[in-house]
């Protein structure tokens, strides 16, 4: 059943003055512009960013959406149930220099630009990692995709899945599939191998690179992978 707020979407932005990514690039910098304004200036927001960058030996969850986990630190830019504080975290992490000592990034880091988040955001993860952090990232796995592209037939491309649908139910071709997963409506910046992920790990000054599997790794504590993203999803880790 869909919304209201669905229905009034699918009326309004067909009618809008400009294409419809161009819309939801402006609807979310909006929201983000507003999130990093009253982080600034609400006292009591203020006051939890203080106490945060106070914590010390934190396990933080990045762009956690409605999967924040107890004790840890769960971030996201938008509301939802477990969320710890909504922060842009494109703009910096609210972390001491040294006083995380695990950061989870799961189907995030794709969300990123290239040329300017992406080395902000991993710059930032060092700044706060403790020597021998962990950084995990999890990400759409491209390579995955192709050979499911290059198979016959759609049976590689259904057992993977793009996000819980049966591809072969959704899309009329395979190239539309691997669209919707490395474009996503303007949301992703492309897609990952894991050489292009290590690279992009090593440019930003991390080492001790690794591909992991689903849940495990080297993540202080044990990975918090979600199933829901296991069949599709390329895991690395790197140490402070």
């Amino acid at each position: 059943m869909t919304t209201m707020k669905q229905r009034l979407g699918a009326w309004l932005i067909p009618r809008l003055p400009v294409n419809p990514w161009v819309f939801r690039s402006f609807r979310v910098e909006l929201n983000a512009m507003t999130v990093r304004l009253l982080n600034r200036i609400l006292p009591g927001r203020r006051s939890r960013l203080r106490a945060l960058r106070q914590r010390k030996d934190v396990l933080a969850n990045i762009g956690c959406g409605p999967f924040g986990r107890d004790g840890w630190v769960n971030l996201d830019l938008f509301p939802a149930p477990g969320v710890t504080l909504r922060v842009d975290c494109r703009h910096g992490l609210p972390f001491g220099d040294g006083a995380v000592r695990g950061i989870h990034v799961e189907h995030y880091f794709e969300h990123l630009e290239p040329t300017t988040e992406r080395p902000r955001f991993l710059g930032e993860c060092r700044r706060c990692l403790q020597p021998g952090g962990i950084l995990r990232i999890v990400v759409p796995d491209m390579r995955l995709y192709i050979e499911a592209y290059l198979s016959d037939g759609w049976g590689l491309l259904n057992e993977i899945g793009c996000g819980g649908e049966r591809p072969q139910d959704t899309f009329a071709t395979k190239i539309e599939a691997l669209n919707h997963v490395f474009v996503q409506d303007g949301e992703h910046y492309g897609g990952f191998d894991a050489e292009y992920l290590r690279r992009t790990l090593e440019q930003a000054g991390f080492d001790d690179i690794e591909q992991v599997a689903w849940g495990e790794g080297r993540f202080p504590g044990g990975a918090i992978d979600r199933e829901q993203h296991r069949t599709y999803s390329l895991y690395m880790e790197a140490r402070r």
